[in-house]
Formats: C-alpha cells, structure tokens, sequence
C-alpha cells in the first residue's frame, strides 16, 4: 500500500508541475504579445506624430506667405 501512495503523490506532483509549467508558459506568452502590440502602438504614434509636425511646420510657412504678403489694395471703382 505505501509504494501505491508513494506513487499516487508522485503522480499528483508531477501534474502540478506541469500544470504551474503551462500557467506560467501562458504568462510568457500573454506578455510577448503585448510588447508587440506595445511596439506596434509605439511606431504607430511615434509616426503619426512625426507627421503632424512636419504638417504643422508647412501650415506655419503656408500662413507665414499669407502674413508677409501685402494687402491688396481696394480698387478705385468700388
């Protein structure tokens, strides 16, 4: 009966090994996902932000144009 035991809390420890080992191989792999999706939300900002500068930086020049452009003069016939 005792190696029968031994055996039965062998068998039960092993399945909680390998129960902890897959739990904890799912953590690993939950948190690689989102440092990819972390990246790819990273890139994207880091993009769109570049961009909205650049587009700002061309609106500032586009309304500096208009600014240092003299008005036009009213027309005599008015």
């Amino acid at each position: 009966m005792l190696h029968h035991y031994n055996y039965e809390m062998f068998r039960r420890q092993q399945e909680e090994l390998l129960r902890q080992g897959e739990h904890e191989r799912l953590i690993r792999a939950a948190e690689r996902e989102q440092q990819r999706n972390w990246r790819l939300y990273r890139n994207s900002a880091n993009w769109l932000g570049t961009h909205m500068v650049q587009l700002g930086r061309k609106l500032e020049r586009f309304g500096g144009l208009r600014e240092t452009r003299p008005a036009p003069s009213p027309s005599p016939h008015h």
